[in-house]
C-alpha cells in the first residue's frame, strides 16, 4: 500500500511539472504575440502621423494653385501690371508658409516671378526672351497702404529660357492639371524644394498658353520629421521615391551629424534607417537587428501623383516600448524555475520519508520556507499587471494624435481598475473628393479589469482590421465586419463565449460636416448650436452588441448634416450607471443630459473638467462601478 502511495505521489509531481511547463510556454507565447501587436501598432501610429503632416503640407498648396489659376484668368495676362501681380499672388506667399516664391510663364518666352527674400523685401523678376532676349529685369519694392514703392531696379543675364524650365514643360503636357517636379535647388534663393505647376489657355487670347508655378521649400518637412517622436529613440525620415535624396531629415542630437534637406540618401549614417530604406516590401512592418539592438521598421510610399512620390522611413528600437514585456517574461521564467525547484524538493522529500522521519520533518520545514518564497514571487507576478496598463495605453490614440484629428474635442477616460474594458478608437483618411474623414468611437467591452482589457484588445484589433485590411469606411459596415471578426475568434474556443462590445461609432466629414453614425446599445447625442429646432437630438442605437446575439441583424447607418458649432457626445454606460448621491442611486442618462445642457457653451476642456468633477462629487466615497469613457466634439 505504501509503495503504491509513493508511486502515486511521484506521478502527481511529474504531472504538475508538465502542466507548469505547458502553462508557462502558453503565457510566454501570448506575451510574444502582444509584443508584435504593440510594435506594429506603434509603427502604424507613426506612419499615420507622418502621412497627416505631409497631407497638411501639400494639400493647401494644391487647392490654392487651382484657385489662383482661375483668378488669373479673369483678366488678359498681357494687361497685368505690377500691382495686379502683387494683389493676386503676394497673399498666397503670405498665407502659405510652404511657398517661398512663385512664377507665371507663357509660350511667348515671358516669365514673371515673385520672391520674398530672407530680409522680408519683395522682389520681382521679369524675362521676355522673344522681345528683350536673355535679360532679367529685377525690381525690389515695398507695399505700403495699397501703394507699390519701388526701392531699386537692376538688370542681369538670364541663364535659361522660361519655356525650358521643367515645371513649364511638365505642366504644358496636360492642361488644367497639376504637375510636380522632382526636388531640386531653387535658382532664386538656393533652397531645397519642389515646384507644382498648372497650365491653361488664356481665355482672351487663344494663342497664349500660360503656366503658374509655386515653389515649396522642403525645410518644413525636416522640421516636423525632427519633432516627431513615435518613441523616445525612434527615427523618422522622408526620401524621394527613387531613394536618391533625403527630403525630411531624421532627428539628430547635435548639428555635427545633421542631414540637410536634399542631401544624398547615401549620406545617411544611421544603419537602422539604411536597413528600412532598403526594405523589399512596402507597408509591411518588420523586425530586424542593427548594431546589436532589436528594431521594428516600415517603409511606406506617399504619392503626390503618378509621376512623383516620397518614401516614409520609420525605425523604432524595441527597447523603447517592450522593456516591460521583457521584465514580465523574465519574472514568469523565475516563477517557473521556482515551481520546478518546489517539485524537485517534494519528490526528494518523499523519497527520504521512508528512510528517516526526522529528515522528513526537516525537509518539510524547508518546503514551507520555499513555499513562502514562491508566494512572494507570485505576488510579484501580480504586480506585473501594472505593466499591462502601459501596453493597453499604447493601443489608445495619444492626446496629440486626438487633437490633430479633432482639434476641438475632449476625451474623458476613467478606468475602474488598472486596465479597462472601455476604450476609445480613432482613424483618419481622405475620400475620393480629397475631403478629410475622421472616424472616432467610444466602446465598452464585456466586463472590466483584466478580462475586459483582453476583450478590448481583441475588439480594438478587429476595428483596425475592418478599416485597414478590409477597407470598410461606413460605420455600419465597420461594425458588421468587426462583429464577424470577433465571432470568428470566439468560434475557435470549445466553450460557448458570449462576450462582446457596445459601441458608438462616428464618421465626420470635416469639410461638409456630414456625420455618419452607427451604434450598438450606446446612443448618439447632438446639441445643436442653433436651438430653433430644439437643443437636443438623440439617435437610438441598434439593441444588439458587437458579438453574439439571439437576433443578429445588420447595423443601421444614420446620416446627419451638422452645422458649425454643433456639439457631438458619445459615451459608454459607466458614468450613468455610477451609484452615489444622498439616496445612493444611479447617476442616470437624464442627469447626464441635464449636466451637458448646462455646460455645452463652455470650451471643450472645461466641459471635460465639469463632467469629471460631477462624477467625483456624485460618487463620493463609493466604489466606482464600471469603466467610464466620454468623447465630446464641437463641429
Amino acid at each position: 500500500m505504501k509503495a503504491q502511495l509513493d508511486k502515486l505521489v511521484k506521478h502527481i509531481a511529474l504531472l504538475t511539472l508538465i502542466l507548469s511547463a505547458v502553462i508557462m510556454a502558453y503565457i510566454v507565447y501570448e506575451l510574444s504575440i502582444t509584443k508584435e501587436s504593440v510594435a506594429k501598432s506603434l509603427v502604424d501610429k507613426a506612419l499615420d502621423q507622418v502621412h497627416h503632416e505631409l497631407e497638411d503640407f501639400f494639400n493647401p498648396v494644391k487647392s490654392q494653385l487651382k484657385t489662383s489659376s482661375i483668378q488669373a484668368q479673369m483678366k488678359p495676362l498681357n494687361n497685368f501690371t505690377l500691382i495686379d501681380y502683387h494683389k493676386l499672388f503676394v497673399p498666397v506667399i503670405q498665407n502659405h508658409y510652404q511657398i517661398s516664391s512663385l512664377g507665371i510663364a507663357t509660350n511667348e518666352g515671358f516669365e514673371h516671378d515673385i520672391i520674398l527674400d530672407d530680409s522680408g523685401e519683395w522682389l520681382t523678376r521679369e524675362i521676355n526672351i522673344d522681345e528683350t532676349g536673355f535679360k532679367e529685369f529685377w525690381t525690389a519694392y515695398r507695399w505700403d497702404e495699397n501703394v507699390v514703392k519701388i526701392d531699386s531696379n537692376w538688370t542681369s543675364t538670364a541663364s535659361q529660357d522660361p519655356r525650358s524650365r521643367p515645371w513649364y514643360q511638365g505642366a504644358a503636357l496636360k492642361l488644367n492639371s497639376l504637375y510636380w517636379t522632382s526636388p531640386y535647388l531653387f535658382n532664386t534663393n538656393q533652397k531645397a524644394g519642389i515646384t507644382v505647376s498648372s497650365s491653361w489657355i488664356d481665355p482672351f487670347n487663344d494663342s497664349l498658353s500660360v503656366t503658374l508655378a509655386y515653389d515649396l521649400t522642403l525645410e518644413s518637412i525636416s522640421e516636423f520629421t525632427e519633432k516627431i517622436r513615435p518613441t523616445e529613440n525612434g527615427e523618422v525620415m522622408v526620401t524621394t521615391g527613387d531613394k536618391v535624396f533625403v527630403v525630411g531629415a531624421p532627428r539628430t542630437k547635435g548639428d555635427e551629424n545633421r542631414i540637410e534637406s536634399l542631401s544624398f540618401a547615401d549620406s545617411v549614417t544611421k544603419q537602422e534607417l539604411i536597413t528600412v530604406l532598403n526594405a523589399e516590401e512596402l507597408d509591411k512592418p518588420f523586425y530586424f537587428e542593427s548594431e546589436g539592438k532589436n528594431w521594428w521598421g516600415v517603409l511606406q510610399e506617399f504619392n503626390l501623383n503618378k509621376e512623383q512620390s516620397f518614401l516614409i522611413v520609420v525605425a523604432l528600437p524595441e527597447d523603447d516600448f517592450l522593456s516591460e514585456l521583457k521584465d514580465s517574461q523574465k519574472l514568469l521564467g523565475g516563477g517557473f524555475l521556482g515551481i520546478l525547484l518546489l517539485t524537485f524538493l517534494i519528490m526528494r522529500s518523499h523519497n527520504k520519508q521512508v528512510k528517516n522521519q526526522k529528515l522528513l520533518r526537516e525537509k518539510n520545514n524547508e518546503i514551507i520556507k520555499q513555499s513562502k518564497l514562491i508566494s512572494t514571487k507570485n505576488n510579484e507576478i501580480l504586480d506585473s499587471i501594472n505593466y499591462a496598463k502601459r501596453i493597453q495605453t499604447a493601443i489608445l490614440p495619444a492626446p496629440k494624435l486626438v487633437s490633430s484629428y479633432l482639434d476641438n474635442s475632449f476625451v474623458l477616460y476613467l478606468p475602474k481598475d488598472i486596465v479597462a474594458g472601455d476604450f476609445y478608437w480613432m482613424h483618419s483618411f481622405t475620400n475620393d473628393k480629397k475631403e478629410s474623414i475622421i472616424l472616432f468611437a467610444a466602446a465598452d467591452c464585456t466586463g472590466h479589469g483584466v478580462p475586459g482589457a483582453m476583450i478590448s484588445v481583441m475588439c480594438h484589433n478587429a476595428l483596425n482590421r475592418a478599416v485597414k485590411e478590409f477597407g470598410h469606411i461606413k460605420p455600419n459596415e465597420i461594425l458588421n465586419k468587426t462583429r464577424e471578426l470577433v465571432l470568428e475568434e470566439f468560434s475557435k474556443s470549445e466553450e460557448n463565449v458570449s462576450d462582446g462590445m457596445d459601441i458608438s461609432l462616428c464618421s465626420l466629414n470635416t469639410t461638409t460636416r456630414e456625420l455618419l453614425w452607427s451604434g450598438a446599445n450606446n446612443p448618439l447625442w447632438i446639441f445643436p448650436k442653433n436651438e430653433e429646432n430644439g437643443d437636443f437630438i438623440k439617435i437610438d442605437p441598434d439593441k444588439q452588441p458587437v458579438g453574439k446575439h439571439v437576433r443578429e441583424k445588420p447595423f443601421t447607418l444614420h446620416k446627419l448634416q451638422l452645422n458649425k458649432g454643433d456639439l457631438i457626445y458619445i459615451f459608454t454606460d459607466g458614468l450613468q450607471d455610477q451609484f452615489g448621491g444622498e439616496s445612493y442611486k444611479k447617476f442616470k442618462p437624464t442627469r447626464f443630459r441635464k449636466l451637458v445642457r448646462e455646460i455645452k457653451h463652455l470650451p471643450l476642456n472645461k466641459q471635460r473638467q465639469k463632467i469629471s468633477e460631477a462624477f467625483i462629487s456624485w460618487k463620493e466615497e463609493q466604489e466606482q462601478v464600471d469603466d467610464i469613457c466620454v468623447i465630446g466634439v464641437r463641429v
